[in-house]
Order: C-alpha cells, then sequence, then structure tokens
C-alpha cells in the first residue's frame, strides 16, 4: 500500500495502520519475463481478431453447410439423425470419415450435415454467429 497522502488523511473516514508499509513494495519477480512478452507483443501483433475455438469451427462448418444444396431429402436425413442415440450417430460418422479424411467435398458435407443434426446450445450460437458473420462478410 503506498503511504497515504495528505488529502487521504486529512479524510475522517481513513485510517493509517500501524504496520502499513511505508512505500508500495516494487515486485520485480518476473520482470524480465513481463517485459519480453510486452516486446513480443509489440514486434508482432495479433494480426487477426480474437475467435473463440468453438467459433472458429462454427465458422468452417457454416461454409462448408452453405455449399450443400437443400433437399427435401436433406431435410428428412437431417431430421432422422437429430433423432437417433449417439451410439448410433457415431457409427454413421466413422463411416464417413475415410472420405471426409482425403478430402471428397461430399463426404466432406455428409459429415458436416451430420454434427449439425444435433447441436448443444453453445454450438448452435456458435453456428448462428459464423452464418452471421458469413452474411455479413458476402460469402
Amino acid at each position: 500500500m503506498a503511504r497515504a497522502t495528505k488529502a487521504a488523511l486529512a479524510a475522517p473516514n481513513v485510517v493509517v495502520l500501524p504496520t502499513a508499509a511505508p512505500r508500495q513494495v516494487d515486485n520485480l519477480r518476473y520482470a524480465d519475463q513481463r517485459r519480453a512478452a510486452r516486446a513480443a507483443r509489440q514486434a508482432e501483433p495479433w494480426p487477426g481478431e480474437k475467435l473463440f475455438p468453438g467459433q472458429r469451427d462454427a465458422i468452417r462448418k457454416a461454409e462448408i453447410l452453405r455449399n450443400i444444396q437443400q433437399t427435401p431429402a436433406l431435410l428428412i436425413v437431417t431430421a432422422l439423425m437429430g433423432a437417433m442415440d449417439d451410439d448410433t450417430r457415431r457409427r454413421v460418422l466413422e463411416a464417413l470419415a475415410p472420405g471426409a479424411a482425403v478430402g471428397r467435398d461430399v463426404s466432406v458435407q455428409a459429415v458436416a450435415a451430420v454434427q449439425a443434426s444435433r447441436l448443444t446450445i453453445g454450438e448452435q450460437l456458435d453456428l448462428d454467429f459464423a452464418f452471421r458473420r458469413l452474411a455479413e462478410e458476402g460469402r
């Protein structure tokens, strides 16, 4: 705690404790690391905006979902995937994974559709954020 100023001592609600330090203590611990981190941040500022990992994943997923042509069959399959239990959905994703791993567009879209068929509230919010962001960017 810093030494009390004359104005603070004049205030009726300030009491200076007899055990108070005469001046604020300098904390020199990790000072070199703090200076180095500050210098690194100034030398190479963050190139983009701060996004949470869920938001970055949702943006990738939204770009994939936007390229899928909506058909009645796709809507029915998506509704069925949402109604399935987790074990069955996992097996469907395992069957689609090899094609998505090699980069087949149809398989990547199918995996994104299955993953988007049942989302938590946080994932829904992140996906909504991603769709709004893509609409603002005009993609």
